[in-house]
């Protein structure tokens, strides 16, 4: 009977993380570039793990599961703006902070004093040749992601690639870092750079609507299972005391 309400915990417990997720999902769902996060079970049903941390042991019934980033195609969006960029296909913009160089697919870049291109932070964005430095005046980036300015070419945008699965986490503000630093970025060549497009989040709002309300009906049905059980040993432990 102890045991029935532990596993019933058990299987609540990781909906906390999932119904989480989903949230943070939908709340992203108008933010340029984001990737939606999914949460996949592991070792499900290795009911001696959730025991185990349930009873106070080593094992951590969080391990259980596993947050992965969806890092499918978001849909392009024309803005007109001539420093909005989008990448239609494989690869990540290249970013230098003061933590090293990050990846994005977040192409809501503008113009700083110096005429460089950077992120809405401030950070600069990569080309083969450094940070993007252009002039005063307009200019074209075209699809392979060479810019040019007044007829010459000024550089070429770094957009980078990575085997599969993905090495990347988020990192804030748009951003991925490596999550194996040996790891290497290698040029993209299954792109096109889209001027004046940005790149929509790729959440489906009614997808994580309905998986929410699937969370919540699972939940209260572990909830239901507790309490048939708890009555169920408190009538018992009753009876008992009788004798």
């Amino acid at each position: 009977m102890i045991r029935g309400l532990y596993i019933s915990a058990a299987g609540m417990l990781p909906q906390d993380m999932e119904q989480e997720v989903a949230a943070n999902n939908l709340a992203n769902i108008n933010t340029t570039g984001y990737k939606k996060d999914a949460v996949h079970f592991k070792r499900l049903l290795d009911e001696r793990l959730s025991l185990d941390s349930l009873h106070g042991g080593e094992s951590d019934v969080s391990n259980s599961e596993e947050t992965l980033i969806n890092f499918s195609q978001g849909e392009l969006q024309p803005t007109d703006v001539k420093t909005d960029l989008a990448i239609d296909g494989d690869g990540f913009f290249s970013i230098e902070t003061p933590d090293g160089v990050r990846f994005t697919r977040d192409g809501n870049f503008t113009l700083n004093e110096e005429n460089q291109l950077v992120t809405k932070s401030g950070n600069p964005v990569l080309g083969e040749s450094g940070p993007i430095q252009l002039f005063d005046g307009d200019f074209e980036v075209k699809q392979n992601g060479d810019i040019f300015q007044n007829g010459n070419l000024v550089d070429r945008l770094s957009i980078v690639t990575f085997p599969r699965p993905l090495p990347l986490k988020k990192a804030g503000e748009g951003l991925f870092e490596l999550t194996v630093p040996s790891i290497h970025p290698q040029e993209s060549e299954h792109f096109t750079v889209q001027q004046g497009f940005l790149e929509g989040s790729n959440v489906n709002a009614i997808s994580e609507m309905v998986k929410m309300i699937t969370i919540d009906k699972s939940f209260q049905a572990g909830q239901k299972a507790i309490q048939a059980q708890n009555e169920t040993l408190g009538k018992l432990i009753n009876q008992t005391a009788r004798y």
